[in-house]
């Protein structure tokens, strides 16, 4: 039989020849693999804090719009939780403070309220809203010129008509009708669908001895609550 022949079935049949044997890592390699190890673990636990601090500003944010609408539902101890949280991630969110001291408020809890409007203030000079909340709880403590004081710093920041409508309420509570009138017109200016513009500037005028404007005043409100 030739020899070629014997050589190919051999080939075919015969096993595999042993694998290597596994050397064993020397101390060097070991603590190189140990090495790489800590630092793999270590990129990935940076990674995950990085990706923590990085998303703040967003969970702030979600208390934030969750403390608003609680507070819109009437949950104003709910709405100073989330508030609180928000704040406990971003401690410079002035927003949140303003939103805590209006759940404060409403919660009668008058010295923390202020004291949270106080610190909005501080953060975000460019907030109107703290001036003219604070300036409600001095009126409502009776202290009138801080209440002014605090509606006129609201109202040069931004003119709103709410802050219009409040500072006139306290100037006619102070007897002065005229400034309190002047105030609801301008109130007026800037929303004419407001009923109560309407009729607190009716009291007024009617105080001032203008009882046809009054009528009018008082007609309109009258019509704007009927349509709403």
């Amino acid at each position: 039989m030739p020899r070629s022949f014997l050589v190919r079935v051999w080939d075919a049949v015969k096993p595999p020849p042993p694998l290597p044997v596994r050397r064993r890592l020397n101390r060097s390699q070991r603590r190189l693999l140990r090495v790489t190890a800590i630092v793999i673990a270590l990129g990935a636990s940076g990674w995950s804090i990085y990706a923590w601090i990085a998303s703040a500003p967003d969970r702030a944010l979600g208390h934030n719009i969750e403390g608003a609408r609680l507070f819109g539902a009437g949950d104003f101890p709910g709405a100073a939780g989330q508030f609180t949280d928000a704040l406990k991630i971003s401690p410079e969110y002035a927003d949140a403070y303003l939103g805590r001291g209006k759940a404060e408020a409403a919660l009668e809890q008058t010295e923390i309220a202020m004291t949270d409007f106080g610190k909005a203030m501080a953060i975000d000079p460019t907030l109107e809203q703290p001036y003219t909340h604070r300036g409600m709880l001095w009126r409502s403590r009776g202290d009138l010129p801080k209440a002014i004081a605090d509606f006129d710093r609201s109202i040069a920041i931004q003119p709103r008509a709410d802050t219009y409508y409040q500072r006139g309420l306290t100037y006619q509570m102070l007897g002065d009708t005229q400034h309190a009138a002047n105030d609801y017109t301008l109130a007026i200016g800037r929303d004419p669908t407001v009923p109560y513009f309407y009729r607190a500037r009716a009291n007024a005028e009617r105080d001032l001895g203008d009882s046809a404007a009054g009528q009018k005043d008082q007609e309109t409100a009258e019509r704007l609550e009927k349509a709403q």
